[in-house]
């Protein structure tokens, strides 16, 4: 199993972010049902940075039953600060 715990939160949060801020705010420079990739960059990147956060304080201490929240065999908040960083590098280059 690639995720132990909460780890599947690190694709699925980024993922309902930008869904989320397709439907409220949706960029009327592209057509209905698209995004742009600010609008895609700024959604992985606010979701990637809950997950950051909410991997932080879940794998702060071990839990009674053992349960560790990892994706990819890694604790969730290092892969979520990695997808995070290469959206904010994006967002500086373009």
């Amino acid at each position: 199993m690639i995720y132990r715990g909460a780890g599947w939160l690190t694709l699925f949060t980024p993922v309902a972010m930008v869904l989320l801020l397709m439907g409220l705010w949706p960029d009327p420079s592209v057509k209905p049902g698209n995004t742009s990739l600010m609008q895609l960059l700024m959604g992985l990147g606010i979701g990637s940075g809950i997950n950051t956060v909410l991997g932080f304080v879940l794998n702060r201490q071990v839990h009674e039953d053992g349960v560790r929240h990892h994706f990819f065999f890694m604790p969730m908040q290092w892969p979520a600060l990695a997808i995070m960083l290469v959206c904010a590098v994006i967002a500086l280059l373009k």
